[in-house]
């Protein structure tokens, strides 16, 4: 079975980088509390084989079920045709999106919920490098850079 997917007669303005760990993922908002995310972009920015977003609903069926249960959405909430032709998702589903069509995100995702797992936390790269320009002074960030850049000329003697 597919959902149906809902189709827009006003755009919606797909602008936002929300996750900024996820390079070419792009939210706009249907309404002040629904997000959705370009499936389309996202493919296309990543140069990813396509992958049809109806194959996505049907080999996720159970997944994408439970996760719209648990946010109360119906399934004409869940996939929508904007005017620009793109595809855009329900924002609930965007992870198991993201691991289904991007083997790379598969394996950052699995990285984390082990750090998760094994050590109590887990950090994004991006949340990792905010907290280290906030806490690390600029001249120890620049001695870092500079001995890095001397052992990569090191290694490549």
């Amino acid at each position: 079975m597919d959902y149906r997917t809902s189709i827009l007669a006003q755009g919606v303005l797909i602008e936002d980088q929300l996750l900024e760990d996820i390079y070419g993922l792009y939210f706009g908002f249907i309404s002040e509390s629904r997000a959705l995310f370009d499936y389309t972009r996202y493919i296309e920015e990543n140069q990813l084989d396509p992958i049809d977003y109806k194959v996505f609903m049907r080999a996720n069926k159970r997944y994408i079920e439970l996760i719209a249960a648990d946010h109360g959405l119906l399934p004409s909430q869940l996939f929508y045709l904007n005017t620009d032709g793109h595809i855009l998702v329900a924002s609930e589903l965007v992870f198991i999106c993201l691991m289904y069509i991007d083997p790379d995100m598969l394996r950052y995702f699995n990285t984390l919920l082990t750090d998760l797992t094994a050590d109590g936390f887990a950090l994004s790269k991006a949340t990792a490098l905010r907290l280290a320009e906030e806490r690390i002074p600029s001249d120890i960030l620049h001695n870092i850079i500079k001995e890095r850049e001397k052992a990569s000329k090191d290694n490549d003697q």
